[in-house]
């Protein structure tokens, strides 16, 4: 039984340029600062290291192109939520709105949340107003405010945030670039991390924190139904969005590679911060932990504004709060489902103490679960409505979004391998949702 559809509509208020953005700040969050030490650590030189990012890139492009048929052909609020429900059905759609309220995404905005309080710390005390937890969830609550006032002010804080992240990146990447020659040859690390003893198994464990990395660009198709000429806009937006962060990581990890080596990079536990110190000196430092910052606080924010669109979307179908369809009248915002997903995150927060970290080590392997079966609708879609109107279709198909099925596959894989207890743990909590979706059911007949 679907909820009663609500009479004000969600507005098409976002153009191109706040399109592109979303795609870039929802995947630049804080990976790009750490992650690179993690790949590092199992490979044995700097050429497989740059080769994993690279083999990123083109997963990424692979999704992304993927996704721009499905954006185009169904602009709606929720992204793969709306795919896989049309393709496969409401259990499977279901578990992948159950695990990103739950666990991906409200964990994701509160363990992120805490590194920004983190990188405050640094700079102001923090002992009035609650220490990092305080701080963490007066962020995600001012954030969820900003939203719950429209999607157009949640953009705008975006916009912001994001053109400053990919400015403060290129600063390194071209830092790299001019004092290439000047900068000394990086010094030998006693008792640096040793690489795996076999290369694939090194290149299978490395590719879990690239994948971790590059996810995100599918933050934008949830927030569909708000963007003007989606047909147009959606696969442009990608395309765009995707080119500004291959350019940017790949960069990055040789601007980190050039002044760390892989020893020191591996060894390094701030490596965009050790990077900009070799290069700037001691400033370097204090640049990075702003840069950090700002990309923290816009990946928290696009975070918040994506995925309530989820929440909004279950609950037009039926399987939420019937209040989490609402539109708000003034604002056109889905006000409620914003503070559904604000409240639980910083409940989340407060449950854990904010030690979120090894927990979400454990639903990685869950949420390329929902990339690859959202991937995999273009295939289903394609069969069961042959002669929907398509405005962009997927560039190589069968092949690429074939490729990036199979990279999913083996990003699940790997997490197993890598993390198998958090990965059962995260197996559990999906077997939890079945559970749900039945109660759900049974209820609403």
């Amino acid at each position: 039984m679907r909820a009663a559809e609500s009479p004000v509509e969600l507005r098409r208020e976002l153009g191109i340029f706040s399109a592109a953005m979303l795609v870039v700040g929802g995947i630049i969050g804080s990976g790009i600062f750490f992650t690179p030490a993690e790949t590092a650590k199992e490979l044995p030189t700097a050429g497989w290291v740059l080769f994993v990012w690279a083999v990123g890139g083109v997963v990424a492009f692979a999704g992304a192109l993927t996704y721009a048929e499905l954006g185009a052909l169904m602009p709606d609020a929720g992204g793969a939520y709306v795919y896989i429900r049309e393709a496969f059905g409401a259990l499977p759609a279901f578990l992948y709105g159950w695990m990103s309220l739950l666990l991906i995404a409200s964990g994701a905005i509160a363990a992120v949340a805490v590194g920004f309080a983190g990188y405050v710390e640094h700079f102001v005390p923090l002992g009035a107003i609650g220490g990092r937890l305080g701080v963490a969830g007066i962020t995600i609550a001012v954030l969820a405010l900003v939203n719950y006032l429209g999607v157009k002010p949640g953009a705008l804080v975006q916009n912001v945030m994001t053109v400053a992240k990919v400015a403060a990146l290129g600063v390194v990447i071209v830092g790299a670039a001019v004092l290439w020659n000047r900068l000394a040859v990086p010094p030998l690390v006693p008792n640096a991390p040793p690489p795996r003893t076999s290369l694939r198994a090194g290149l299978g464990a490395a590719f879990v924190p690239v994948l971790f990395t590059i996810g995100g660009w599918q933050q934008m198709n949830m927030v569909a139904g708000e963007i003007r000429d989606p047909g147009r806009n959606i696969p442009r937006a990608l395309a765009i969005g995707i080119a500004i962060v291959v350019v940017c990581y790949l960069g990055a990890n040789t601007a980190y590679l050039r002044a760390l080596g892989r020893d020191g990079l591996a060894a390094s536990t701030a490596v965009a911060a050790d990077t900009a110190t070799q290069m700037f000196g001691p400033g370097g430092a204090t640049f990075i932990a702003l840069a950090a910052m700002i990309s923290i606080f816009g990946f928290v924010n696009v975070t918040i504004l994506a995925n309530s669109r989820i929440v909004y979307a279950m609950a037009r179908d039926g399987l939420f709060l019937d209040a989490a369809a609402r539109v708000h009248p003034r604002f056109g915002s889905p006000h409620v489902a914003i503070v559904v997903m604000a409240v639980w995150s910083i409940a989340l927060l407060l449950l854990t103490a904010g030690n979120l970290g090894t927990l979400l080590s454990g639903v990685v392997f869950a949420d390329w679960i929902f990339f690859g079966l959202g991937a995999a609708s273009v295939f289903a879609l394609r069969r069961s409505m042959p002669n929907a109107e398509r405005p962009y279709r997927t560039f190589g198909y069968p092949v690429v979004p074939g490729f990036f099925v199979i990279a999913a596959v083996a990003g699940i894989v790997s997490s197993f391998y890598k993390s198998l207890r958090m990965s059962l743990l995260g197996t559990v909590i999906l077997a939890a949702g079945v559970v749900v979706f039945v109660l759900v059911r049974r209820r609403a007949r």
